[in-house]
């Protein structure tokens, strides 16, 4: 905990609070703020302000509420000049918490605090990071790293949002004592719509007897509007005149509106962009749609019910503390198209039902997800922070005040760690990769193992696509030789999660018939079942041992026996059916060198 320099113990009874926020977005976590402050900001016993790094719709609404915002422009200034014009802030004004939201804010504003002798600071976490491929992710996973390490050593508080957050905080090593979880809540009273629905409607050209399916957010992967979008065609075939909304910006807009035209669907979606009156649309919506693969406490969520729209939402993250299937909406599988649509059709062809779900879903927001419970969540933090500084001051002093240069050491030595953690796992990978090769030029421990074999085991991640379709293909090869059964399983899999539609029709196309297939998770239980164990890739053949290190020696890649395929077969769940057609080939050919050497020459054709 942070320890309070002299001038600020017991000296004024107002709480002095400064929120940190880079606010380049006007997302959830922006638009959570603006809620809570809405609410902090008519609290006599707080001084409330703001530095935001962009000025915009957030710097907007905090004014309104009355909060002093600052900006110090994070596109002229680099991270040092940040740092100097924060500590400046926080000093002049004897700020006594600041506040952060996501990682840069985090590091600059805890930096900032240590030169201000700022006593306490307080971190909000709108959600698990998201996963980031590519280039970025090199530096997103330092940024990362960074952020967890000034968490867990510098923040008095933090606030998950969810309870499916701090529970992964608290995996993670943050102290419980710390963790904070404090829903995120909507403001019911001044929520409200501009426009009727039938003016909206008009506007958007929808019918009002029309099916009309939408959502709201940022169009970035974590969102998942693709599998909203493969959801389409499969509502249309039982609403050929439904309509669709996709409303927000982001760097996915033009690849989900190439995918909407590839799929045929192209003049059934729209893309309005970013809009001021997105209540407005939710509004006119007979079903809001959430496909997203990993959520905190979304507040588009949240607005929706509250706005009385049905709720179709995936079983991601903090999402099932909100809905009660069926209560107040419906819950479905994240990655699922088929299971989006069938549920989205469900409400529409129970439209009382669907109404009644929602008339329960605002009250599920009117008496769990308010702001002014939110507020009060958040305000008791506050007060227990700045109780703790009073009652040690008063009974003994408190441990010396880290410095600013001993806070840089403690960031530097997480970012050491976190890099040599990185290259650990890089030459882990790659250690196991040069195994496979060389097993693979020289088969012979695997070739043993099979022909002992009774129990075949193949894993993927998330046992919707290649595992079932391996293990299907494998068993119908076997069916004559009954000594051997094969078993699927995920290392990530959502139990009962229906097969990828995509993947299931292009197994039937190849005579294998997945449609009575259920992802099962892997359990111990299965693991020590299994005399062979393959999975798809090296990450996955490491996390398998990991987890499971009696399994090492009977855990190996698919393809290693098959010389003319790609020795890790990778996942096409984001590609088109160009790339499971490819993955299914390969595949094919991996399991017949295995087929043949369970059961002689027959293999598979």
């Amino acid at each position: 905990m942070i320890a309070p320099p002299a001038r600020h113990a017991g000296v004024e009874s107002r709480i002095r609070v400064c929120h940190v926020m880079s606010a380049d977005l006007w997302a959830g976590a922006e638009v959570q703020l603006a809620t809570l402050m809405s609410y902090l900001a008519g609290r006599g016993e707080l001084e409330l302000s703001a530095v935001l790094m962009n000025d915009g719709r957030l710097a907007r609404e905090l004014r309104r509420a009355g909060v002093r915002v600052e900006i110090v422009d994070e596109r002229h200034n680099h991270a040092g000049r940040i740092v100097n014009f924060l500590a400046d802030f926080l000093r002049r004004h004897r700020v006594d918490i600041v506040h952060t939201h996501r990682y840069k804010d985090t590091l600059l504003g805890i930096l900032a605090a240590r030169l201000a002798e700022v006593p306490h600071a307080i971190r909000t976490l709108h959600g698990l990071p998201e996963p980031v491929n590519g280039v970025g992710a090199v530096k997103y996973g330092v940024l990362n790293a960074l952020d967890r390490f000034a968490m867990r050593h510098f923040a008095d508080a933090v606030i998950a949002v969810s309870r499916n957050t701090a529970d992964a905080l608290a995996r993670r090593g943050h102290k419980t004592s710390a963790i904070q979880c404090i829903h995120n809540g909507v403001d019911t009273q001044s929520l409200t719509t501009r426009r009727g629905r039938g003016e909206v409607r008009r506007e958007l050209q929808v019918g009002p007897e029309t099916l009309l399916v939408g959502t709201a957010g940022r169009l970035v992967p974590v969102k998942a509007h693709d599998d909203l979008i493969r959801a389409i065609p499969l509502i249309l075939q039982r609403r050929p005149d439904a309509r669709f909304l996709i409303a927000g910006d982001g760097p996915l807009d033009a690849a989900l509106k190439l995918l909407a035209r590839e799929l045929g669907v192209e003049s059934k979606v729209m893309f309005p962009g970013d809009r001021d009156d997105v209540h407005d649309l939710i509004a006119a919506m007979d079903v809001f749609a959430l496909p997203s693969l990993s959520e905190g406490t979304p507040m588009a969520l949240l607005e929706a019910m509250a706005l009385g729209t049905p709720v179709v939402a995936t079983s991601v993250g903090g999402v099932p503390e909100v809905i009660s299937h069926p209560v107040n909406g419906l819950l479905v599988p994240p990655q699922n198209p088929q299971a989006l649509a069938d549920a989205c059709l469900d409400l529409d062809a129970n439209r009382e039902r669907a109404l009644t779900m929602a008339a329960h879903a605002r009250r599920t927001i009117e008496e769990s997800f308010s702001r002014d419970a939110n507020g009060r969540g958040v305000m008791n933090v506050y007060r227990a922070v700045s109780a703790a500084t009073a009652a040690r001051t008063r009974t003994e002093p408190g441990p010396s005040q880290p410095s600013t240069i001993d806070l840089c050491r403690a960031l530097a030595g997480g970012l050491v760690r976190y890099v040599r953690a990185r290259c650990h796992r890089a030459s882990v990978v790659a250690l196991q990769r040069q195994r496979m090769r060389k097993l693979r030029r020289n088969p012979a421990r695997l070739t043993s193992a099979l022909r002992s074999a009774r129990r075949i085991l193949i894993v993927c991640h998330g046992n919707i696509i290649r595992s079932p379709f391996a293990a299907r293909l494998a068993a119908q090869a076997l069916e004559r030789h009954g000594r051997v059964s094969v078993m699927s399983a995920g290392l990530g899999a959502v139990p009962g999660c229906p097969p990828h539609p995509t993947a299931a029709l292009i197994a039937t196309a190849r005579s294998v018939d997945l449609s009575d297939h259920a992802a099962s998770p892997l359990d111990p239980a299965t693991v020590a079942a299994s005399d062979v164990i393959f999975v798809m890739d090296v990450p996955q053949l490491i996390a398998l041992r990991e987890r499971f290190p009696e399994a090492a020696s009977r855990t190996f890649l698919l393809a290693c026996l098959s010389t003319d395929t790609p020795l890790e077969i990778g996942d096409p769940v984001d590609g088109d059916e160009s790339r499971f057609r490819l993955c299914f080939d390969d595949i094919s050919s991996a399991v017949r060198p295995i087929v043949r050497t369970l059961c002689g020459a027959d293999g598979v054709q």
